[in-house]
């Protein structure tokens, strides 16, 4: 009995010093934070006047000067943070200026010479702020400490370090293999990051989409979303045939994008792609194009066996003037009596119904009295009453 009421005692007492411990820590924490904030309002106060110095001559023709006093440890800490966020901010010869001005305050030095620090964390937040500044010269060091870094989420850190230090697309793509070499797939994160370096990325992709290996074809695509031109169509069009539906897809969707004269013999193919996703962006880009050019091709949507893709292709015709106004009402007509003509019929009925409470627009009413006249023609309803301006 006495031995477990000593047991219980024990227990007790390594209890109630665990719990001391945790409060002078927490205390200890609390102390330091409010240290730290009254040390960052003392700074606010002391560099209102350099920093707003700062920010009315970022577009002048003079370098910026360095404060005419020297900074303590968190006076610079805090100095830093204020340029990395107006260096995010700015860009070109304004962004040029701030960095500038962090190597004449002698941080990119400073950091620098952290990321030779034993300690992991150091390192890491001097990666950090060498990738706000855009320093050039930290790159090799930087893709050295990111091909052995642990596999966990701060590798990202160093990464976007990476691509906003980068000055050429060697360097970029060093990044990504490096990333892809890790087997990390996040395609997405890897072009957001790549769209922090003032590297023009664009020739980039359009060279990974040429390459073998899907993971960098992923990329290419991605990237090459931003650039809605014909070289890109040209770029991405045997990847359309890709064995990988994902790549397919993508590749369709960039194809739609960039080309404003689609082939209807590719415009056939897609639509009677056995994708549903890639029949209705094909849809979607013809009637975003708005030319009675393919009116008949998305007549052909009508019979589709997905009701979705008829639901989208009635939308499109009905904005494609009167032709497309015909081309539904008379294929509606066709199946009259039938489910899919109940449908479309029930489509025209919510476009006249929603276009009727819109006829202060000139355009709008417009609409409505072609609707309703191609309507009644083609299904033999009584005359109607049209609205006039």
């Amino acid at each position: 009995m006495y031995t477990n009421l000593n047991a219980a005692i024990q227990a007790l007492y390594i209890i109630l010093a665990f719990n001391l411990v945790c409060v002078v820590i927490i205390y200890a924490i609390k102390v330091r934070s409010i240290r730290r904030r009254k040390l960052n309002d003392r700074f606010q106060i002391k560099f209102k006047d350099y920093l707003t110095y700062v920010q009315a001559n970022l577009d002048g023709g003079e370098p910026l000067r360095v404060p005419p006093w020297t900074m303590n440890p968190v006076e610079r800490e805090a100095m830093q943070e204020k340029l990395n966020d107006m260096m995010e901010i700015f860009s070109g010869e304004q962004r040029h200026k701030l960095a500038q001005l962090c190597v004449d305050l002698g941080l990119v030095q400073h950091h620098m010479e952290r990321l030779s620090s034993r300690s992991y964390p150091v390192k890491l937040d001097a990666a950090y702020h060498l990738g706000c500044m855009r320093v050039k010269e930290a790159v090799p060091v930087l893709l050295d400490m990111l091909k052995v870094h642990p596999l966990n989420s701060s590798l990202f850190v160093v990464a976007r370090a990476v691509a906003k230090c980068s000055r050429s697309q060697q360097e970029l793509g060093a990044m990504v293999q490096t990333l892809l070499q890790h087997n990390k797939k996040c395609y997405e994160l890897i072009v957001d990051m790549i769209a922090d370096s003032d590297v023009d990325a664009g020739s980039l992709y359009a060279g990974y989409v040429s390459r073998q290996d899907p993971a960098y074809v992923r990329i290419g695509l991605i990237g090459l979303n931003v650039y809605t031109d014909p070289a890109a169509a040209s770029a991405v069009y045997r990847l359309m045939d890709s064995k990988h539906e994902d790549i397919q897809f993508k590749a369709v969707d960039l194809y739609l994008k960039s080309s404003r004269l689609l082939p209807r013999n590719v415009v056939s193919k897609l639509l009677s792609h056995p994708n549903l996703g890639i029949r209705r962006l094909t849809i979607e880009a013809l009637a975003d194009i708005k030319s009675t050019a393919y009116i008949e091709l998305m007549k052909t949507s009508l019979s589709d066996a997905d009701q979705r893709i008829v639901y989208a292709s009635a939308k499109g015709l009905l904005h494609l003037g009167e032709a497309g106004m015909v081309a539904l009402c008379e294929s509606a007509a066709a199946v009259q009596g039938m489910e899919r003509g109940q449908f479309m019929q029930q489509l025209i009925d919510d476009e006249i119904k929603h276009l009727s409470m819109q006829l202060h627009n000139w355009d709008k009413l417009m609409q409505y009295n072609t609707l309703m006249y191609t309507y009644d023609k083609v299904f033999n309803r009584s005359k109607r009453i049209y609205r006039v301006v």
